[in-house]
């Protein structure tokens, strides 16, 4: 009468993934994207009057459709290596950063 202890190199026991990005987050990261796209697009209405502002808003609205679907994509990946996934994890909360600026510095003009 003895219990029997999974051995340590069972693949079939793997870990779970580390600490993934919530899906809430990356529906609403995905939702903003289209958003920021045509709002940036009208920011180059007003460079004549806020020049500064105008070039942060095609700044974040370049990077909201180039490099944030990189980011939502990075941040889904169901990686075991804790460091790796710690970067994937901020990955998928700094995406949103560039549609969200977009959108309100647009706003604002």
């Amino acid at each position: 009468m003895h219990e029997t202890i999974p051995a340590l190199t069972d693949s079939s026991a793997g870990t779970p993934a580390i600490g993934k990005v919530p899906m809430w987050t990356t529906a609403a990261t995905v939702a903003l994207i289209p958003v920021a796209f045509a709002f940036g697009g009208l920011a180059g209405m007003a460079a004549e009057i806020h020049p500064q502002t105008e070039a942060v808003v095609t700044t974040c609205w370049w990077a909201s459709w180039t490099v944030t679907p990189l980011l939502v994509l990075l941040s889904q990946l169901p990686l075991r290596h804790s460091t790796l996934a710690r970067a994937c994890r901020w990955a998928g909360w700094s995406a949103p950063v560039a549609p969200a600026v977009t959108i309100l510095l647009t706003l604002g003009l």
